[in-house]
């Protein structure tokens, strides 16, 4: 069953079960489950920036470009989707759980951002 956690040191394991199998030439992911629920976008959206930002961290590619060609996406999207690991710990938190609004679009979180941690829960209305 798929689930996400936040880990005691502020990290984010986001659990699919799946399984890769070749058809047609290419990888297709299988899911496990047939009744497996769908894992919310924006969630979705979050693990993958954390994941490729510390791809980015680690050394393993030197910036979004070199990540992007790797993976098969368009460098602007990849700089776009690591803003996300920008957003205060409160937005992240929120998003997790469930309870950030369902009317946010995640361009608008993905989009240019206030640097200031209070200024983006303002924006969110956090405060």
């Amino acid at each position: 069953m798929s689930e996400v956690k936040v880990l005691d040191n502020g990290n984010i394991l986001v659990t699919v079960p799946i399984s890769l199998r070749f058809r047609s030439g290419r990888k297709r992911v299988i899911f496990q489950e047939n009744d497996t629920p769908e894992i919310d976008p924006l969630v979705m959206n979050l693990a993958r920036a954390f994941r490729w930002q510390a791809l980015i961290d680690s050394g393993t590619y030197r910036n979004t470009v070199d990540l992007a060609e790797a993976i098969g996406k368009d460098p602007a999207f990849v700089a776009r989707m690591i803003r996300l690991t920008l957003l205060a710990p409160e937005i992240v938190h929120a998003i997790l759980a469930g309870t950030l609004q369902k009317s946010i679009p995640i361009n608008m979180l993905s989009k240019t951002m206030p640097e200031r941690w209070a200024d983006q829960k303002k924006l969110f209305g956090f405060e």
